[in-house]
């Protein structure tokens, strides 16, 4: 999906969007968000500071508070203004806290360095994975720690029911065959790389 297509799926989805990640982890990404607060717990303590890309509502940091953890600082970034707007809400005032709208694939603003760098089920969103994971690794302390969460090949239930739903959700009418072509085109791709 394109930058501008990924902006309008948050955009849409921006304040419904916490209610559908339950639905999902639930059924899809249990032993994943179980090994997110399994090193959650191994590495954070009052001294750490943590960045987080692609940070959306800000589920992660509402992790964080739920296991009762402890941190310096947190910055979370995303470039979509309304699920910042969501994820601004819940930590209205919280000096610790702080949320930048941005391009996560540049990362240019950033000049700290930080001990853990957060980035969940953001990987397939963007063009140029490996390039991203590279900047941002750079962002990293010494001893630093880069946890990410991505998409793998799906269960072919879950590529039988989504891809066509997310093609006639997110694309017009004119469009909408030309895309359903570049969703094929990606799968095949990402079969080989299989």
């Amino acid at each position: 999906m394109s930058k501008s297509g990924v902006k309008r799926l948050y955009a849409v989805s921006a304040t419904v969007y916490d209610a559908l990640v339950k639905v999902w982890n639930a059924f899809f990404a249990t032993e994943a968000e179980d090994e997110l607060s399994n090193f959650l717990m191994e590495n954070l303590d009052e001294t750490r500071i943590i960045l987080e890309v692609g940070c959306g509502t800000a589920r992660n940091l509402e992790k964080i508070y739920s296991l009762n953890l402890k941190f310096k600082k947190y910055l979370g970034m995303d470039f979509s203004p309304r699920m910042l707007r969501v994820a601004r809400r819940k930590f209205l005032d919280n000096p610790a806290v702080e949320f930048e709208e941005g391009d996560i694939t540049i990362l240019d603003s950033i000049v700290e360095r930080f001990d853990i760098i957060l980035c969940t089920w953001v990987l397939s969103h963007i063009e140029s994975p490996s390039a991203f994971v590279n900047r941002a690794q750079s962002l990293l302390k010494q001893d630093g720690k880069f946890f990410l969460i991505l998409f793998t090949r799906p269960r072919w239930y879950l590529n039988f029911w989504l891809s066509p739903i997310a093609t006639y959700l997110f694309s017009t009418n004119a469009g909408r065959r030309r895309r359903g072509e570049e969703i094929q085109q990606c799968e095949i791709k990402a079969q080989l790389c299989m």
